[in-house]
């Protein structure tokens, strides 16, 4: 009997062990690559970084400059399921427009002829790295906020997170969540759909200098979460 038993706590664990291993496999899988050539990797528990070539962006200033190039790694859920995403940046931000953080975009509303997208992150401009936060619906306009921890290391944790039918980006400074914006249409226009959901890295503007106008922004990301309801 107690063999029997035995036998039976083995089968379980190596089945659960399976299933755990499958469903993380399938989870790893479901992670692509937009506007870059990697390898494709999951974000969750690991240090990510995008080599963001200049000239990408992005940014729609009009319906005829719809500017989509940027790396972006990202995963596609069901729009009901989205909770929240969050995810610490990092890097060398010293040219205009330098910027890198989370995307998240809904490609499959059959009632708009254009993507719509948040992006939210760390951006250079002024000379100094801000908080930014771009919502484009039908077109994009953008919010800045100061950085008012970690602005000497360009350090910055910031969260999307779904309220009712609204968006709510905010920047994470040690105990304290700080609200940068409200976007009220995100979630206000039915949950059949899916969703795509990760982080990016981008570089408008050529960094200036001979041999440097194709220098590439290196974009750290770690502590990457994303919680859905399953």
């Amino acid at each position: 009997m107690f063999q029997v038993r035995l036998m039976l706590r083995q089968v379980f664990f190596w089945t659960a062990t399976f299933a755990s291993t499958l469903h993380a496999t399938s989870a790893e899988s479901q992670w692509k690559w937009l506007n870059y050539n990697a390898s494709t990797i999951s974000p969750i528990r690991e240090v990510i970084t995008i080599h963001a070539p200049p000239d990408t962006d992005i940014w729609r200033p009009s319906i005829n400059n719809d500017n989509f190039t940027a790396p972006y790694l990202y995963t596609s859920i069901e729009t009901s399921n989205f909770q929240s995403v969050n995810v610490t940046v990092q890097a060398n931000w010293k040219t205009l427009y330098d910027q890198g953080g989370l995307v998240i975009t809904f490609p499959e509303r059959q009632e708009h002829t254009y993507l719509q997208w948040i992006k939210a992150g760390v951006e250079f401009t002024d000379g100094a790295p801000y908080l930014g936060v771009v919502g484009t619906d039908r077109l994009s306009d953008w919010s800045l906020s100061p950085m008012l921890q970690d602005s000497n290391t360009g350090n910055a944790t910031i969260e999307i997170v779904r309220d009712g039918s609204d968006a709510w980006v905010y920047v994470i400074e040690g105990t304290r969540r700080r609200s940068l914006r409200q976007v009220t249409w995100a979630f206000n226009e039915g949950n059949s759909e899916h969703m795509h959901v990760g982080i990016y890295a981008a570089k408008p503007t050529r960094e200036s200098g001979v041999g440097h106008e194709f220098d590439t922004l290196a974009v750290t990301f770690k502590l990457f979460s994303l919680e859905t309801k399953s």
